[in-house]
Parts: structure tokens; C-alpha cells; sequence
């Protein structure tokens, strides 16, 4: 009954009501852009650097299943650490950090799904956010089709920054990149 008066107490008599209509001016930073999620268009961000760029890709392989597991991509401070349940079957899990000075990344296999999310780690210390030269509350992270221009970016991920890392998550499998802004 308290159920009953409280849900009655809460009602009125307009029915439901529409949410307010999106705004349809540009954002103007990325902060605004992150709220959105997926972009209407691809747009082109600015990626954090590595300090040291790297020469080749280096790639990480694991056998992950339902208890799920973690995988790290040495030299480049990306570790994935994926919950139990993420993974209904065992699978090959490949993650590729691309060449150059972008902190940028190709995961595989493509197009895979997860129910729960899994947890990247991203250590900064050796990239522009960890020298200082840029603010780490300023990161985002993009989803990138093509690994040829892994800059244009069609979907936008929030990241958490706790004792320079950046944290985020990852629902699906393809690329991704970090980023501060856009170009």
C-alpha cells in the first residue's frame, strides 16, 4: 500500500512528458563531445603521444574464457583485463599497439562483443600526459574503423584518471585511441 500511495503521490495528470529536444549546435570541446557517445559524423582528434615512438607494432596474444583473464601489451603500459562472464567461450583475445608516436591500438578480433565491460589501463608515464606537457583530465578515448587513419574517430569513450593511468572501458573490439581533443 505505501508502494500503491507513493507511486500516486508522484503521478500527475499530463501524462508522460518528452524529454527536451537535443540541441543542435556544435559541441565546442571535446567534454561536450564525450556526452554523446557515438558521434553523428566521423571527426578527426588529437592523440596522446608517446614519448618515444614506437618503431613497429607490438602485438600480445591470450587464450581467454569465461573466468576471464587479462593480457598486457609489453612496452607500451596497455593492459585489458577482462571480468569473468565477458566471455561466454574461450577465445584468442590480440591486441596490437600500431607504430608510431599515437597511443593507438587494434584489437581482435574484430567486431567481438561484451556483455559487462573490460577494463583497459593505460600508464602514462611515458606519453605527454605523463611529462607534463598535457593535462590528463583532457583524455578521451575513440573507436577507429580504419587503422590506416587511426585519428578519425565515430564513438567516444570517457576515461578515469587515477595515479597516472587512464582508465576505460571497452564494449566491442576493433580500435581504439587516446586522445585530448580535436583537430
Amino acid at each position: 500500500m505505501l508502494a500503491a500511495a507513493l507511486l500516486a503521490s508522484c503521478s500527475t495528470s499530463e501524462g508522460p512528458v518528452a524529454p527536451p529536444p537535443a540541441s543542435t549546435a556544435a559541441p565546442s570541446s571535446a567534454p561536450e563531445l564525450l556526452l554523446k557517445g557515438i558521434v553523428t559524423e566521423p571527426i578527426a582528434v588529437t592523440s596522446l603521444k608517446r614519448t618515444t615512438p614506437l618503431a613497429t607494432s607490438v602485438s600480445a596474444s591470450a587464450y581467454i574464457g569465461p573466468l576471464g583473464g587479462a593480457i598486457s601489451v609489453p612496452g607500451t603500459g596497455l593492459t585489458v583485463v577482462v571480468p569473468p562472464l565477458a566471455l561466454s567461450s574461450r577465445q584468442l583475445i590480440t591486441i596490437t599497439a600500431l607504430p608510431g608516436s599515437a597511443v593507438a591500438y587494434e584489437f581482435a578480433p574484430h567486431g567481438l562483443k561484451f556483455p559487462v565491460p573490460l577494463v583497459a589501463t593505460q600508464k602514462l608515464n611515458n606519453t605527454d600526459a605523463g611529462t607534463g606537457l598535457l593535462d590528463p583530465k583532457l583524455l578521451f578515448v575513440g573507436y577507429f574503423a580504419d587503422q590506416t587513419q587511426p585519428n578519425i574517430v565515430s564513438e567516444l569513450l570517457n576515461v578515469g584518471i587515477s595515479l597516472g593511468t587512464a582508465v576505460f572501458p571497452i564494449w566491442h573490439f576493433s580500435g581504439y585511441i587516446v586522445a585530448s581533443g580535436r583537430e
